[in-house]
């Protein structure tokens, strides 16, 4: 029985280090795990900022736009002098300039003037 005894004692005395390993696999793999999901989340911040501002900027060429539109609606042959127009839009309590691109009517003021296109450049 003391035989039994003594080579149940060293049995568990040569496995005491199994434990450890395993429980320090275990903690890399969560820490593999946590690195992961962090790495992602900060991925959909950028983006998330990044829609933002092309949301802002496409609101701010509406607004742009629908300014010529309301000018040629007062008057069918106004264009400025370089064909480019700076108007600046407020976005979210911040200035934005807009450049409205309109080609010229190139005809006079009796005559009609055909239709325009109208292009607007954000630079942010």
């Amino acid at each position: 029985m003391a035989s039994e005894m003594v080579s149940h004692r060293s049995l568990l005395l040569s496995e005491r280090g199994a434990i450890l390993g395993l429980v320090t696999v275990m903690a890399l793999a969560c820490a593999i795990a946590s690195y992961t999901v962090l790495m992602m989340a900060g991925s959909d911040v950028r983006q998330g900022g990044f829609y933002e501002g092309r949301t802002e900027s496409r609101y701010a060429a509406e607004a742009g736009l629908i300014w010529a539109m309301q000018q040629l609606w007062v008057d069918p042959y106004w264009q400025s002098a370089a064909g480019t127009t700076d108007v600046t839009v407020d976005v979210n309590g911040r200035p934005v300039n807009v450049d409205i691109i309109m080609p010229s009517c190139g005809v006079v003021a009796p005559t009609p003037c055909p239709p325009r296109s109208l292009q607007a450049k954000v630079v942010y």
